[in-house]
């Protein structure tokens, strides 16, 4: 074998282990505290378990979707999918779900913590993927998640980081994020009261 095909094959390996290091990094359980937001609000309680990943993309996403729900009334309680996240949703009114597309896929704290839930009991539910520019099948996934899991899928977003997140008015860098974000806030004001 000639010196040139070893060092492409050093090259490739050297490559294919930093691309799992960096699956592996980005798809570690994160643990925080829970948040309110809100506190007494009087729409309903909801809950939101999104996983960070390394930009702070997914948190302003999902800030703005908290904000938006806020904006409404609610209260909320905001935490990562980690073993502290609370189990039990019987305080619950809406439960949301996400974070960060890794492998095509939703990332795996977030996939780890449905299955912790269990049955959902037809608890109305809301997933938010983010994306680089390829989450539908993520989207897919998740929403089957939440299907499995009992759970009452009112809303199924995607968002993206870098592809367009308006078709008929595409943007790009910053402003797109900053699209994302409006358009997740937009989303949680259009969220319905909780049956009583």
């Amino acid at each position: 074998m000639s010196v040139w095909w070893i060092g492409l094959i050093a090259v490739f390996a050297a490559l294919a282990a930093w691309g799992m290091w960096m699956m592996i990094g980005r798809n570690r359980e994160v643990v925080s505290e829970v948040t309110i937001l809100n506190p007494g609000g009087g729409t309903g309680n909801a809950l939101v378990v999104y996983h960070p990943g390394k930009s702070d993309f997914q948190r302003r996403v999902f800030a703005g979707f908290a904000e938006g729900l806020v904006a409404n009334g609610w209260q909320v309680e905001i935490t990562t999918p980690s073993p502290q996240a609370p189990a039990d949703l019987a305080g619950y009114d809406l439960l949301v779900l996400g974070g960060a597309t890794y492998g095509f896929q939703p990332n795996r704290p977030i996939r780890t913590y449905v299955g912790r839930l269990g049955d959902l009991g037809g608890k109305p539910t809301v997933t938010i993927i983010t994306a680089l520019g390829m989450g539908e099948r993520s989207t897919g996934i998740m929403e089957q998640l939440v299907r499995q899991a009992n759970g009452n899928l009112i809303k199924a977003l995607v968002l993206y980081k870098a592809r367009p997140n308006d078709e008929d008015n595409p943007v790009g860098g910053k402003e797109n994020q900053d699209l994302a974000v409006e358009m997740a806030t937009q989303a949680a004001k259009e969220i319905g009261l909780p049956a009583v």
